[in-house]
């Protein structure tokens, strides 16, 4: 019995093997058309071969694309090894918060010295704000002022009062971490929408300058980069917040003589940051350290960032008057022409 789909070493007219050839290729095309296209080739041993080649081929480029995509699920739904919560007690847990929050208070008491100094200074001049508070017999204020954090005092301070913002933001973020590898502040957390962990990292620096640049340098899912249209429509929805809100900001922003800004100054101020975080443009390193509930904070500039593994450093100095008086008027420029477009 003759296999329609093979051939047999058997001679035959030249009519005859083409009338069997149009035969196997019919009943060996039927309902595959892929197949159809392959049979098209003429039936000598070389392009059987090729035939057989190309099947293999393409078996061998599917099998990889299907091992290449379970891969990649994996590493995007994978935790990756940096986002591990240190395992401390509820004891050290406390003890670190304890320590994070009594760092903040001595920092909260620089910036109160810093008000104080500058408050009487104005009324020692009649209430005339002066290039520098040298003029009037005070005791020397710190020049500068260095804190430092641990990873652990940091999360420990943020899981104490994380009731403030997880009624707010539990329904698209749970389990923030702040991880702190050397050069880098990596900010992490579950995302309910991904079902994944993304994270974003950031390159903090002084560049030659004495401009601050914070680098976003990448934002991951699971150990996988994650594509800027998964996350763009977030980043474009808070800028376009941010934007309508900056006008009033602006215009409510003050820096009052004894060096003290409102919250609006500083709301608008941190908008713009993360506005040349975003175009990754290099900013005037000016930082506010508030020393009320109520908002204001006193402007400083940061002189230095140091992130070790496991520990951030920050160093800053008081602002003279002139400088804030710059500041303030950089504060109320308008927002740059591309992110206004952008948004």
């Amino acid at each position: 019995m003759r296999n329609l789909c093979g051939s047999i070493r058997v001679y035959r007219p030249p009519r005859i093997r083409q009338r069997q050839k149009r035969r196997r290729d019919r009943f060996c095309a039927r309902g595959n058309p892929f197949v159809a296209d392959v049979r098209a080739i003429p039936y000598t041993r070389p392009r059987v071969r090729r035939r057989k080649w190309i099947k293999r081929s393409l078996l061998a480029v599917a099998l990889v694309l299907t091992v290449a995509a379970a891969l990649s699920y994996w590493a995007f739904k994978d935790t990756p090894d940096y986002y591990r919560r240190p395992q401390l007690s509820a004891e050290e847990r406390a003890a670190a918060a304890d320590r994070a929050e009594k760092k903040l208070i001595r920092t909260k008491e620089w910036a109160n010295d810093l008000w104080v100094r500058e408050h009487r200074s104005l009324l020692a001049n009649d209430g005339v704000a002066t290039m520098t508070a040298s003029s009037v017999d005070l005791p020397p204020a710190r020049e500068t002022f260095t804190v430092s954090f641990t990873g652990r005092e940091l999360n420990a301070f943020v899981e104490k009062w994380s009731d403030t913002w997880d009624q707010r933001y539990r329904d698209s973020l749970t389990d923030p971490i702040v991880i702190l590898q050397k050069d880098r502040i990596i900010l992490a957390g579950a995302l309910t929408d991904l079902g994944a962990v993304a994270s974003f990292h950031f390159f903090p620096r002084i560049n030659d300058q004495g401009q601050l640049l914070l680098t976003l340098e990448s934002v991951r899912a699971g150990r996988l980069p994650m594509p800027e249209m998964m996350w763009a429509s977030h980043r474009d929805r808070a800028i376009d917040g941010l934007l309508r809100r900056l006008p009033d900001w602006q215009q409510n922003a003050t820096i009052a003589p004894n060096g003290v800004a409102n919250s609006d100054a500083v709301a608008a101020h941190m908008s713009k940051l993360l506005f040349d975080v975003v175009a990754r443009r290099p900013r005037e390193p000016g930082l506010f350290i508030p020393f009320e509930d109520d908002g204001r904070a006193v402007p400083v500039r940061l002189t230095a960032v140091q992130v070790a593994d496991g520990e951030l450093t920050l160093t800053v100095e008081p602002m003279t008057f002139p400088e804030r008086s710059a500041l303030l008027k950089r504060i109320r420029e308008p927002a740059p022409a591309a992110i206004a477009s952008a948004s």
